[in-house]
């Protein structure tokens, strides 16, 4: 490859991720606006906030879903584990 043929690479890399990384946001924004119906139906069956049983069963799948591929499964439990900990901060404002 030469010089030219790696900076359009790079370039057209750049741009598919910068559409990606603006789907995902617009992914995060749609997953957090469920919040609300989320924590007023906790609410109404009086179940707690957090729950454990959930949370494993979201990991078990994502493993599952992570087996053939090549990616820092650890790093990818973890970004989920983060739109967990938005979605119950966001419930939290509701039920307050």
């Amino acid at each position: 490859m030469n010089k030219e043929e790696a900076e359009n690479l790079l370039n057209e890399s750049r741009d598919k991720i910068d559409a990606l990384d603006e789907q995902i946001l617009n992914l995060i924004i749609e997953r957090t606006s469920l919040s609300y119906d989320i924590a007023k139906s906790k609410q109404s069956l009086n179940k707690d906030l957090f729950d454990s049983a959930r949370e494993d069963i979201i990991h078990e799948k994502l493993y599952k879903q992570l087996a053939e591929v090549e990616i820092n499964k650890e790093k990818v439990i973890e970004i989920f584990d983060l739109l967990a900990t938005i979605s119950k901060e966001e419930q939290k404002k509701y039920l307050n």
